[in-house]
């Protein structure tokens, strides 16, 4: 059975504190997944190629580098131990000191969630208004007016009398069915009047 490396050993140390990390990072890294797989995607068979050509190389290095790494391992065994008798005070300091930094990154992120969320339903309801079709028609005797045509005169009779189109800013327009006229004002100041 191999011994655990030193490595090893920090990494089992240091987990609750990766652990943590990663809770606390995961809205981000989930915003980044469909880059990151896309990514992989293409470096995949690139990867493949290059393993297929080094795996005789790294098996031959393997068999000769086991009996030395196994002799290191022993001879460094004290060494570790002692590093890591060392680093568990600082680790678990170090992971005092991010706790309340990974609570506030969690917090955050539950509230750009539900920001994120709210926005979401605005945008929805924002893109249903602006994709209904609405018409109104005025009735009357017997007459029929679609709304959007009154006031596409009004507008038409503006610029017939000698103003421009884009300077209409805002147009309100009075339907006056017993006149058979409707009145308009356009941008609180000018004033005019289409029949039917």
């Amino acid at each position: 059975m191999r011994k655990k490396s030193p490595v090893d050993e920090i990494k089992k140390v240091a987990e609750p504190i990766i652990r943590d990390v990663k809770i606390a990072a995961k809205p981000v890294t989930d915003k980044a997944e469909p880059y990151i797989n896309e990514i992989k995607s293409k470096a995949e068979p690139v990867v493949k190629d290059i393993k297929s050509k080094a795996e005789p190389v790294v098996n031959e290095l393997k068999t000769k580098a086991e009996p030395v790494y196994e002799d290191v391992l022993e001879k460094a065994e004290p060494v570790v131990n002692d590093l890591k008798n060392k680093a568990v005070p600082y680790l678990n300091k170090a992971k005092e000191k991010t706790a309340p930094a990974a609570k506030a990154v969690k917090k955050q992120s539950e509230k750009a969630a539900k920001v994120a969320k709210t926005v979401g339903n605005d945008l929805s309801l924002k893109a249903a208004k602006y994709t209904c079709k609405e018409e109104v028609f005025i009735q009357y005797s017997h007459h029929e007016l679609r709304a959007a045509d009154i006031i596409e005169r009004a507008k038409k009779d503006y610029v017939n009398n000698g103003h421009k189109l884009t300077s209409i800013k805002e147009i309100q327009v009075y339907i006056k069915p017993s006149d058979n006229a409707a009145y308009y004002v356009v941008n609180h100041e000018d004033t005019g009047k289409v029949t039917f």
